[in-house]
């Protein structure tokens, strides 16, 4: 029987939860969500009403060059972008050699992906601790702490959702290695790396998205978050490529190399109240 959770199911079950949260705290409105298709070179996504929508690269880079060009995004816009790639927590009820010694059956893993990819020659892994270089982004491993499919059912709960910062995890893994990350039950937040248990980062969603903390996702203009797409593509093309193009934001296949983790929020800035009404709502 094949699994019922998966990552893309996780992703798609936790999307509202977290675009409502990050609306919370930015104080923005929600435009979009946007999502690099390696099937196509366009990117997938959702509007405000969550109908699903496509835009080609062309059309996405084109849009933020306009912007950046008439410095709207200065007045109007902000986007968050990060890479948040979601794993399948399993629930380990026996012994193993993969199982910490400082823990006691039941514990809980999430397989890591070692293996190379074939455009790339770099796996999912690697792509992603290059990926926690680039400055101004957050990369992070999601484990959703659902097991069944009940708990799909249920509404999604972002103290469910528990994100490892990638920066932690030791250098130098070597490919088709079998490697995990560990914790001893739902509510730890020490999570382990393994096979050679090493301490982790792990923290709550609502902690890790916390807007002044280090390891939170930060708002960016249009210009940074083109910055972003193209040296998130070339950081993931480089191995294969050797040299990335010149010109790589123009490049009609700044998708095919991009992951599935990377996520692009878009939101519109709240209009400020005139003085008048602020005023009035100090007086009452």
């Amino acid at each position: 029987m094949p699994d019922i959770i998966t990552e893309a199911l996780l992703e798609m079950y936790f999307f509202r939860a977290m675009v409502e949260h990050f609306r919370t705290i930015y104080g923005g409105n929600f435009l979009r969500l946007l999502k690099p298709s390696n099937q196509q070179e366009a990117w997938i996504g959702f509007d405000q009403g969550w109908v699903h929508s496509t835009l080609s690269t062309k059309e996405l880079l084109g849009e933020l060059q306009q912007a950046i060009q008439s410095q709207e995004d200065v007045v109007d816009y902000f986007y968050l972008g990060y890479f948040l790639q979601f794993k399948k927590v399993e629930r380990m009820t026996q012994r193993s050699k993969y199982m910490p010694a400082a823990y006691d059956p039941p514990y809980l893993r999430s397989r890591l992906s070692l293996k190379p990819n074939r455009r790339t020659g770099l796996s999912q892994h690697e792509t992603l601790l290059r990926l926690s270089n680039i400055s101004y982004t957050s990369v992070c491993y999601a484990c959703g702490m659902l097991f069944t499919l009940d708990d799909i059912y249920e509404d999604p709960d972002l103290d469910r959702l528990v994100c490892v910062d990638i920066s932690s995890s030791p250098k130098g893994w070597a490919t088709n290695q079998d490697h995990f990350i560990t914790f001893q039950n739902e509510a730890d937040r020490s999570a382990l790396w393994c096979s050679e248990p090493t301490p982790g980062m792990a923290f709550g969603f609502r902690e890790w998205a916390f807007p002044h903390s280090d390891i939170a996702p930060r708002k960016l203009s249009a210009k940074q978050i083109l910055n972003l797409i193209e040296e998130a593509s070339k950081i993931s093309a480089g191995v294969h490529e050797g040299k990335a193009p010149s010109r790589w934001h123009n490049s009609r296949e700044v998708t095919r190399f991009l992951p599935q983790s990377f996520t692009i929020l878009q939101f519109g800035k709240l209009p400020r109240k005139p003085e008048a009404e602020l005023l009035r709502a100090i007086d009452l």
